[in-house]
């Protein structure tokens, strides 16, 4: 194993001294061309060229690194860099969030900063699940790191050689280098966040899939959701989140930017505040991924039923129940709870008719059979 090893490592010292051997000497040829045939000064073609000395087999390297990324890719070759590598982003992006956390400023900041720190942290460790869009990623990761080093380096040649630089030209190699280091960063983390929802979500419908099986050797009436119904049920839900989240971000947007300049006075302040927490709720409305481990399980069973109603969406149950909570700590269970029940009308319409020809006949029953509400936090 150590001939091996010193076997590559001796190949690859060969590579980079033959490399360099050939851009030194193309290096040296370029100083018989004179500076002012191609329009450059005598400093700056000479900084030219010893960068192209020094640097250019690194740069050979990347540019062939990025092609053969492409082609082994096409070729499905490529290696499982997304997995290799997830960690790594996880361990990046949870310095960032101590960096922001060490700056916090109110107790909001350091909750929601606590918050996505946890589910950071139950992601890296979950196993349980494969990487969203792992053959982009193989590509994306490798690419894109490559592309910011050679960014980086650009930007050190052209400091270098061209100081000062404009302004802009500094914006533009600014934002290049910030949008592809975000990109690096953020899309991995969104594939990973959508792969561990998906992977919550399988594993939890397996439970319930067990769960039904006991319950109907145990003789207990099962309600299960129609998805034709179910997904007419959410359409509301859908339509208002798809319309008020970014309404109420595009409308608070407006109002800060128009009073952005009138903060000196405290009727602008105050009325600044409930925007900026309104467009930050509306934000983190949309990423409710970042707890996923805090899914609890609310079981009910029914002892004595009051009264129920029949709604156009749901029907209400009244009654006292005992309630087993179940959750990632554990199980905890509370006896003679008087509770109002919604059930939303998502069941099929055979299953409907038994639940409330059973309401009807079992009024006053006690000992029912158990009905099962699931909800998220």
């Amino acid at each position: 194993m150590p001939e091996k090893r010193s076997i590559r490592v001796g190949k690859w010292l060969l590579k980079v001294v033959a490399s360099y051997a050939v851009f030194i000497a193309i290096g040296l040829l370029f100083f018989l061309i004179p500076a002012r045939r191609i329009g450059l000064s005598e400093e700056v073609f000479l900084n030219l060229r010893i960068f192209f000395m020094l640097l250019g087999p690194i740069y050979f390297t990347l540019i062939v690194k990025i092609i053969f990324t492409f082609l082994n890719a096409a070729k499905g070759k490529g290696k499982d860099t997304a997995e290799k590598n997830r960690g790594v982003l996880f361990a990046v992006t949870a310095l960032l969030l101590f960096a922001n956390l060490s700056s916090t400023e109110t107790i909001s900041d350091l909750t929601a900063g606590t918050i996505q720190g946890r589910g950071l942290k139950n992601l890296e460790k979950s196993k349980r699940y494969s990487l969203k869009g792992k053959r982009f990623l193989n590509v994306f990761l490798p690419v894109g790191f490559y592309l910011l080093i050679l960014e980086l380096l650009t930007l050190l040649i052209c400091i270098v050689t061209f100081a000062p630089l404009s302004k802009g030209a500094s914006s533009a190699f600014i934002c290049t280098i910030v949008l592809t280091a975000l990109l690096l960063l953020m899309v991995p983390l969104v594939l990973s966040l959508v792969s561990g929802y998906q992977g919550d979500k399988a594993e939890y419908e397996e439970q319930r899939v067990k769960e039904k099986q006991q319950a109907i050797q145990s003789d207990v009436l099962v309600l299960e959701t129609d998805p034709v119904r179910r997904k007419r049920y959410l359409r509301l839900p859908k339509i208002l989140a798809l319309l008020v989240c970014p309404g109420v971000c595009v409308v608070s947007g407006f109002v800060l930017y128009f009073t952005k300049n009138a903060q000196d006075l405290l009727t602008i302040r105050l009325l600044r505040m409930p925007f900026m927490a309104l467009i930050v709720a509306a934000v983190f409305s949309f990423i409710p991924l970042c707890s996923m481990e805090e899914r609890m399980e609310f079981t009910f069973t029914l002892l004595q039923l009051e009264d129920y109603h029949i709604g156009k969406r749901a029907i209400r149950i009244r009654g006292q129940f005992t309630k087993e909570t179940k959750n990632a700590y554990g199980t905890y269970q509370k006896g003679n709870l008087t509770k109002t029940l919604w059930l939303p009308r998502t069941f099929p319409l055979e299953q409907e008719q038994t639940l409330l020809q059973f309401l009807a006949d079992k009024t006053a029953q006690i000992h029912g059979p158990r009905f099962i509400h699931y909800a998220t936090k």
